[in-house]
């Protein structure tokens, strides 16, 4: 079979610009009240002029994120960030047309910042605008050589345009750098199938296929290589791979365009409504919000974060532990995703993999205090209380405000009997505002001035303590101080 070695896919580019004039005649037929002329805006005769934007026929969700990058932009419409964001929010919400624009005037104002000037490469390519994509992710790499992302794209665009030598120089130095791209695997196996290079070109494909084994291009265009050179069966083996595979490929760690999504308005209303949710003790309903923003955006780092957490309290290990390889996926280096697994495998009471946990944690945030306390509790765990202490000290050191930090150094120090020092660690503990653990507290406080011999504020501390115990209905807890209230031959009061 005659041909490209790849899905063939006709792009009318007549029809483009008919469907884009069309938009324009459209837009300026919908202008009314809420719509955004930009009349007023003092211009630079060399900026494209800000497109309008109907925001009352928008989704609620979406008028909103919009009007406020409205208003940065109205408020200085000459300002680089301000533009982009409001192009970024656009991008975001599908409204590319709108978008382009908008990061031209990004780029126009700040042409040194890659951003500005990928995506809106990025948005030329999809829309099939080769020859000015090229050129755009062409300026995008001068600023930022080694992005790879924008190398595949520009890649692409260039086999795209029939620019094959090019491409092929492109690709070579992009696996020199990264062996393991199975999309420039792909792109050198395409310039030699065009070259009619089909042995060389297999070689490629399947090297593609091997490195990502549901790579559906991949696979049609080798099985269409295959079928070139006469071999049937393995044509056939391959297509019918493809089949199945057709619309898979390799997912690209974007970072950029992942901040891009991050605005999606309908994920950021559901993760609005997640975070309500947890506030209000409601997981199974803020689960589903979580959920709900993944499928508008997968890749939503916040949402998998948030799922660690809530199907760990919601005994769902096997979902905490699928979100948490999809966080750490899309974003290694997020301390918060190592940090909520630490708490799910402590959970479990596999507690030398909660300890490795909380140990990443603070490999990439020394002062997340958090990680701290829980690393000293999987350090008691296993009977080590120098360290344990001096994790402690650490998350007491990184955040002074933090009760449980204060409290855990504190108990320690007076089971040392480190009295002034333990009690001084303590008394800082009852700043919480748990009133689930402000019993405990005060009941801590009481028996360490009572330890220390201070007879007098450990009697006023343990009945602080009983207290607040009655009134949280704690009766194991108030059976312990009316324990020691006796002890010490004091009264014991009646409920």
């Amino acid at each position: 079979m005659q041909g490209s070695a790849e899905p063939n896919v006709k792009i009318d580019r007549l029809m483009i610009g008919i469907r884009r004039a069309a938009w324009y005649v459209g837009m300026a037929l919908a202008l009314s009240p809420g719509t955004c002329t930009w009349s007023a805006m003092a211009e630079r005769p060399d900026l494209p002029q800000l497109p309008p934007l109907a925001t009352l026929r928008y989704p609620p969700a979406v008028r909103a994120a919009v009007e406020e990058a409205v208003a940065a932009v109205e408020a200085k419409p000459r300002d680089a960030a301000a533009n982009g964001t409001l192009a970024m929010v656009l991008h975001a919400n599908h409204l590319i047309d709108e978008a382009v624009a908008c990061y031209q005037r990004a780029h126009l104002l700040d042409p040194s910042t890659f951003r500005w000037a990928y995506f809106l490469g990025l948005i030329q390519a999809s829309q099939a605008d080769c020859e000015h994509a090229t050129a755009t992710l062409r300026e995008a790499l001068r600023l930022d050589p080694e992005y790879l992302p924008a190398e595949l794209k520009l890649g692409a665009c260039l086999l795209g345009s029939g620019q094959w030598q090019e491409a092929s120089s492109l690709y070579e130095a992009i696996l020199k750098k990264h062996p393991a791209s199975a999309e420039a695997h792909y792109g050198v196996g395409r310039v030699h199938a065009v070259r009619n290079d089909l042995n060389g070109a297999i070689l490629s494909f399947r090297k593609a296929c091997e490195l990502f084994p549901g790579f559906g291009a991949a696979r049609y265009a080798l099985g269409h290589s295959y079928e070139r050179l006469g071999k049937k069966d393995q044509a056939a083996a391959e297509l019918a791979l493809f089949e199945r595979d057709k619309r898979s490929a390799p997912r690209l760690e974007d970072a950029m365009l992942d901040e891009v999504n991050a605005l999606n308005a309908d994920a950021v209303e559901e993760l609005r409504k997640g975070d309500e949710l947890v506030r209000s003790a409601r997981f199974e309903d803020a689960a589903a919000a979580y959920e709900k923003a993944l499928v508008v955006n997968p890749r939503l780092v916040p949402a998998h974060v948030h799922l660690i957490s809530l199907y760990g309290r919601l005994g769902q290990a096997a979902k905490a532990e699928e979100h948490f390889q999809a966080a750490v996926t899309l974003k290694p280096d997020e301390p918060e995703s190592y940090f909520d697994y630490g708490l799910l495998l402590a959970g479990q009471e596999k507690f030398p993999e909660a300890e490795k946990a909380f140990r990443r944690t603070l490999e990439i945030n020394s002062a997340y205090a958090g990680a701290h306390i829980n690393l000293g509790y999987m350090l008691e765990t296993q009977g080590k209380v120098p360290e344990a202490l001096a994790e402690y000290r650490k998350a007491v050191e990184n955040d002074p405000g933090d009760p449980q930090a204060q409290f855990n150094a504190g108990r320690i120090l007076v089971h040392q009997k480190n009295y002034q020092e333990g009690i001084q660690h303590l008394l800082k503990s009852l700043s919480t505002t748990d009133k689930e653990s402000k019993p405990s507290y005060l009941y801590a406080v009481g028996a360490a001035y009572t330890r220390s011999g201070d007879r007098e504020n450990g009697l006023h501390y343990l009945r602080l303590a009983r207290q607040e115990a009655v009134a949280g209905r704690q009766s194991r807890l108030v059976e312990s101080i009316d324990d020691d209230l006796r002890t010490l031959g004091a009264e014991v009061p009646r409920n």
